[in-house]
């Protein structure tokens, strides 16, 4: 982290976004603590230094306040340390501006004084630029600002000075003369300055007016002051008026008499700070860098800029973009080096790189070569002759492609850093260009909350890329930006309105891109055309198995690919998985169009879904072993091109494709949680007409069935997973020997499930043995058998650990908790629980990431620690903030109950309103979630005395659930309804029911403190009667349960 004190404050992270610290208070205190970098400033005086006389009322609490908010706004990137001694900020002191400027200022200083004249000069000014203002410009009203402003401003006046004197030794007199004449109209009795003007003047050979300005000065120093010169100044007028030798003018560094400038720059320069920084550090080290990248990415700009900042070089410029033939190379340097020469201009070509040699030769020189890549051969030829014949000379160059010269140094220019959210927007580089373009074309445009969703969208369909950006804003001037952001489809129409000065290439997009493709060979174009194909980037084997044919033979794709890569056309990036090739939107939007125009596009689509295809099958059932996270990592980096053939094969009615694509990856998917997007994509090929395998077609529509309720769900769930049974879909998708017996217990079918079961626990896979087992356990448990049911989740988990899937070790290890949580075993259902999050955290399963911390929460209740249950939940609740609607559930209801145990009844109704808006917002909810809430309801109704609402709620809770006849949530009502009949002072009614809990369950719910409590107050005489419920059958305590509540 760096912080800016000479100027405007402002806080740079290491990636070089502006670091947004809060109001004036806060960065009124971390300017204080900059300025000793480290070093401790006492309570006492931080007070003073900030509020001075006008105190606050408690001032050392007002203080520790602020600390935090800048603790809070630093959020870890900067450590605020506080200890008896005072606070400090833990920085170095060369990341402050100020210590960084006082430090270089002292080197130069020093080299000046040990004769280093041209490292002195370049530490002074590199002391200097960094100045953007006035010293704590944002702070002048604070208390502690006036004597570090004055002490900063004299370390800058004296920095100055010695910089003059560095360049008047180096023989710069010409140019100091205009300058000092300035700073002494500024500082008229700064003694320094004045003399160092005089030498300047006398250095010109002026020797009258250096003689004129000592008298000035003499005259004023007695008019107003009544004292006379300083020694040093007399003492210089008598050298002058003796002639002294050593006041003789230095010859000046020689230069062209019509030297080349620098392209001028009309507008601010925004984004590539890092860069330039970069750049300018690997020309000190290196004599040939070249940034290369594609066009429109800014290269021309980040040049000149960087260039513009070199002080210790003489700076050429080459602009080579209206060149037409290499051989126009040499004539065109030497036109910008001002040589008008027309016998080295027509004769041999050696003749005129040994003049261009000798001139760069001179002095210390940097050479600009701009926009190579038409003339690229040449330019790879020229810079290696003339760097071998100058040793003083730097090449810097920009192009699309690398000159490939010996000891080159490639530095890619690429898109400006993207927003991540538009929370952080205003901070990105991309953002702040459009804002600084948009401001031009439009005044008064600012980013505000209307508008800075589309200036987000807007830079993120533009890749980031400066020219398009710029040419986006500059349409503001008629449009809005969602007008922008709406046509953006159609970019190539829409940004044509470029600067009438800049060059062609410059002035619409079409025309940025089209440069580089008028560039390629005819293999490039053809590979590049069919690249747009691919959404999202490609690996190099998908890019051979869909683009190559008889045209572009898969052994030579790679090759073709590397050559677009190098021509800056396509992107190469390594994932972690291996190098992976990308176009950049705009690029890709204008291949597409060359695909079109070449009647290639249905047969590139085709292919590429093909490959997608196979893609999905052969990858989807690594999902399930023990490298599941790179596989999923694998599908996750393919996803756009598994979306986009998706959508290709059900546009064009290809039912095979679409079905198998979706059949293969829906597990994928709902690991993912994906869970609205596989609702839509399995609707969106259910139903295609046309030829597609039947356990492809099964497996899909038994998956649709399973996440989409209907009012006929029963019976087309029924219809499903028969067809699942009869063609077989567990032999072709292993996630069906999960599915299949699930379905089946939810039809009440249990022979067909136990048959699934077997068959799994048969199967040669061991996940589908895995899966067979848990599901066994779930319909143990769900028909009211714990005990059983513990031991095969048990023998599950053991099936799950050793294969490595993570998923089903995680979905085994809550059920197991659920089960230590009904037998009171708090601890043991809480660490089980934080286990299955750490692996649900592994695998990146954030939706049932947020039931299992919900269910933590929940257990911490049950356990009798209300507050930890609440901040648990909170955070559940904050985390699953974008989480599928089903899996937020818990922290609303958890919430609910924290609320209603601790006696906050209206905070419990306003969780419930919540809970009852979110079911309803949802496009299918399971009945166990209604009866959730109805319980909710009920257990409120009651704590409030209204039995007859708690009665009702409860005989809906069971009505909702008739078809199901989940046992552990019947159970859960019956023992509801228990307390609400004691709580009306009916014991043995609520003894019987507590008894038929047991029998549809198998066990009372221990874990709950009430139930407890109710089963300890029960005892004695009301033991008869709960035995007698509990030794009903299932059957006739569900009925009895829905007597008594009359449902």
């Amino acid at each position: 982290m760096r912080v800016a004190l000479l100027g405007p404050f402002r806080l740079t992270a290491p990636d070089g976004r502006t670091v947004d610290v809060g109001g004036l208070r806060v960065r009124t205190l971390l300017a204080r603590l900059a300025l000793e970098a480290g070093r401790p400033v006492a309570t006492e005086r931080l007070i003073a230094d900030l509020w001075g006389s006008a105190q606050p009322a408690g001032a050392l609490n007002a203080l520790q306040s602020l600390v935090s908010r800048a603790r809070r706004a630093l959020d870890g990137s900067l450590a605020l340390r506080s200890d008896p001694s005072g606070y400090a900020l833990l920085i170095d002191p060369d990341d402050v501006d100020a210590d960084r400027f006082a430090r270089l200022a002292a080197d130069g200083r020093r080299l000046l004084r040990d004769g280093h004249v041209d490292a002195a000069a370049a530490s002074l000014r590199e002391a200097l630029a960094l100045w953007r203002g006035g010293a704590l410009a944002d702070f002048l009203d604070a208390p502690f600002t006036e004597a570090q402003v004055a002490r900063l401003d004299e370390l800058r006046l004296t920095a100055l000075e010695d910089r003059i004197e560095a360049d008047l030794r180096a023989g710069q007199q010409v140019d100091l003369v205009p300058e000092l004449q300035g700073l002494c109209a500024r500082y008229p009795l700064r003694e320094r300055l004045t003399s160092l003007r005089i030498r300047a003047l006398y250095a010109c050979g002026r020797q009258p007016d250096a003689l004129a300005v000592f008298e000035a000065l003499r005259r004023r120093l007695d008019d107003e002051f009544g004292v006379e010169p300083s020694r040093e100044l007399k003492d210089l007028q008598l050298a002058m008026l003796r002639g002294d030798p050593a006041l003789a003018p230095k010859p000046e560094p020689r230069r062209s008499s019509s030297p080349a400038v620098l392209p001028t720059r009309l507008s601010s320069f925004v984004g590539r700070e890092r860069e330039i920084e970069r750049t300018r550090a690997e020309l000190a080290d290196a004599r040939l860098v070249t940034l290369f990248g594609p066009g429109g990415a800014g290269k021309t700009r980040l040049a000149t800029e960087t260039a513009a900042g070199v002080s210790d070089r003489r700076v050429w410029f080459v602009e080579l973009a209206p060149l037409r033939d290499e051989q126009d190379l040499t004539p065109a340097v030497l036109t910008a080096l001002g040589i008008r020469e027309n016998r080295l201009l027509e004769g041999p070509k050696t003749h005129a790189l040994s003049r261009v040699g000798e001139l760069l030769a001179a002095e210390p020189t940097l050479l600009v070569l701009d926009n190579c890549e038409h003339v690229i051969g040449a330019v790879a030829e020229f810079a290696q002759e003339v760097l071998g014949r100058s040793p003083q000379l730097r090449v810097l160059a920009t192009s699309r492609e690398p000159l490939a010269v010996a000891g080159e140094r490639l530095l890619p220019v690429g898109p400006l850093e993207l927003p991540e959210s538009t929370a952080v927007a205003r901070q990105s580089a991309a953002v702040r260009l459009f804002a600084d373009r948009a401001s031009a074309a439009r005044p008064g445009f600012a980013l505000d909350e209307d508008n800075i969703g589309d200036v987000v969208e807007i830079c993120r369909r533009l890749d980031g890329m400066p020219l398009a950006i710029e040419l986006a804003a500059a349409r503001l001037r008629a449009m809005s930006a969602r007008q922008i952001a709406d046509r953006l489809d159609d970019r190539f129409r829409l940004l044509t309105n470029g600067n009438r000065t800049s060059m062609p290439r410059h002035r619409t997009l079409r025309a940025v891109v089209e440069w580089s493709w008028d560039l390629l060979t005819e293999q490039e174009q053809t590979l590049a055309r069919r690249l747009s194909v691919f959404a999202g980037g490609a690996t190099p084997e998908a890019i051979s198995g869909v683009c190559a044919d008889a045209e572009l033979a898969a052994g030579d794709a790679f090759y073709v690919l590397l050559s677009l890569v190098e021509k800056s056309l396509v992107e190469a990036v390594d994932s972690g998985l291996g190098m992976r090739y990308r176009m950049l939107e705009t690029v890709r939007a204008f291949c597409a169009e060359k695909l079109d125009a070449a009647g290639e596009e249905d047969a590139l689509r085709s292919s590429h879904a093909a490959y997608y295809v196979e893609f999905a099958e052969s990858t989807a059932p690594k999902v399930h072993e023990a490298d599941q996270i790179d596989w999923m990592e694998r599908l996750d980096a393919d996803h756009d091109n598994i979306i986009t053939a998706l959508h290709w094969a059900t546009s064009s009615g290809d039912a095979d494709r679409g079905i198998r694509l979706v059949a293969a990856l829906c597990w994928y998917w709902s690991m993912a949680a994906q869970h609205d997007e596989l609702i839509g994509r399995l609707n969106a090929v259910a139903d295609l007409p046309g030829a597609a395998p039947a356990a492809s077609r099964a497996a899909v529509e038994l998956m649709r069935r399973l996440v989409a309720e209907e009012p006929d769900w029963f019976s087309r769930l029924r219809v499903a997973v028969a067809e699942v049974r009869d063609t077989g879909a567990r032999s072709r998708y292993l996630y069906a020997a999960m599915m299949e017996p699930m379905a089946w217990m939810l039809c009440g079918e249990l022979s067909e499930m136990e048959r699934c079961v077997e068959s799994a626990l048969q199967d040669a896979h061991p996940w589908a043995r895995a899966a067979g087992l848990y599901c066994r356990a779930w319909g143990l448990e769900h028909t009211g058998n714990p005990g059983p049911a513990e031991a095969d989740m048990l023998a599950s988990l053991a099936e799950f650990r050793a294969i490595g899937d993570r998923w089903g070790t995680a979905s085994t290890i809550q059920s197991l908790a659920e089960l230590r949580s009904q037998r009171g075993d708090h601890g043991g259902s809480i660490a089980a629980l934080q286990e299955s999050a750490a692996t649900l955290r592994e695998l990146r399963c954030t939706d049932d990431l947020v039931s299992v911390l919900a269910r933590i929460g929940l257990e911490r209740l049950r356990a009798g620690d209300p507050a930890g249950a609440e901040e648990e939940l909170r955070r559940a609740a904050e985390f699953g903030q974008n989480a599928f609607p089903h899996h937020r559930i818990g922290a609303l209801s958890g919430l609910a109950e924290v609320a209603r145990q601790t006696g906050d009844f209206a905070g419990a109704w306003e969780r419930i309103a919540e809970l009852r808006e979110l079911v309803g917002d949802m496009t299918m909810t399971p009945q166990p979630l209604r009866q959730l809430v109805k319980i909710c309801e009920s257990r409120l109704h009651a704590s409030e005395g209204d039995f007859d609402a708690a009665r009702a709620g409860l005989a809906e809770a069971l009505v909702t659930g008739l078809d199901l006849r989940d046992m552990p949530m019947t159970a859960a009502i019956a023992e509801q309804a228990a307390r609400t009949e004691f709580a009306q002072g009916r014991p043995e009614p609520a003894a019987r029911l507590l008894g038929i809990a047991v029998a549809l369950r198998g066990q009372l719910d221990e874990g709950d403190p009430e139930v407890r409590d109710l089963l300890r107050t029960l005892t004695g005489s009301y033991d008869a009667e709960r035995e007698k419920g509990a030794a009903l059958s299932r059957e006739a305590a569900f009925e009895e349960l829905r007597a008594a509540l009359g449902a």
